[in-house]
C-alpha cells in the first residue's frame, strides 16, 4: 500500500517555491489552530479513500486516488503561484484537477484561500509501470 498523501507531501518538499514558502506549515486534513498562520500554509486531504483501479492478473497495480489541497496565505498571488505548483507537480503524478474548489477571501482571518480538487492515477508510484 502507497501512503498517497506522503508522497504528494515529498513532492512538494523537492519544489523551491512551495518549500520556500511552506517548509513546516504543511499538514495533512486540518492546519492546528496554535500554528502559525501569518504565512501561507497547505491542507493535504484525501477526499475518499484511494480505490483499486487498474488490474493485471485479478490483481490491483493502481489506485485512482483523490485529493484535495489548499493554500492559504495573506497574499494572493502567493497562493496562486503556490497553487500553481502543486497543479505542475500533480500533473507530473498523473493527477490532474477537477472541477469545483473554492477562491475566496475570508475577512475574519484576512487571508485568501484557494481550495482545488485532483484526482487521478498515479502510476509512478507504483512497481506495475
Amino acid at each position: 500500500m502507497i501512503d498517497v498523501l506522503k508522497e504528494i507531501y515529498n513532492r512538494f518538499m523537492e519544489n523551491e517555491i512551495i518549500k520556500s514558502h511552506c517548509e513546516g506549515r504543511i499538514k495533512f486534513y486540518s492546519y492546528p489552530e496554535t500554528a502559525d498562520d501569518t504565512k501561507p500554509f497547505m491542507i493535504i486531504s484525501l477526499l475518499e479513500p484511494p480505490r483499486d483501479a487498474t488490474y493485471a492478473s485479478d490483481n490491483a497495480k493502481v489506485e485512482h486516488v483523490s485529493v484535495q489541497v489548499d493554500v492559504e496565505a495573506m497574499n494572493r498571488m502567493l497562493v496562486k503561484e503556490i497553487q500553481g505548483q502543486v497543479k505542475q507537480i500533480l500533473k507530473e503524478m498523473n493527477v490532474m484537477q477537477e472541477l469545483g474548489g473554492l477562491d475566496e477571501y475570508f475577512d475574519e482571518t484576512k487571508r485568501f484561500v484557494d481550495s482545488r480538487r485532483y484526482s487521478g492515477f498515479p502510476y509512478s508510484l507504483y512497481d506495475a509501470f
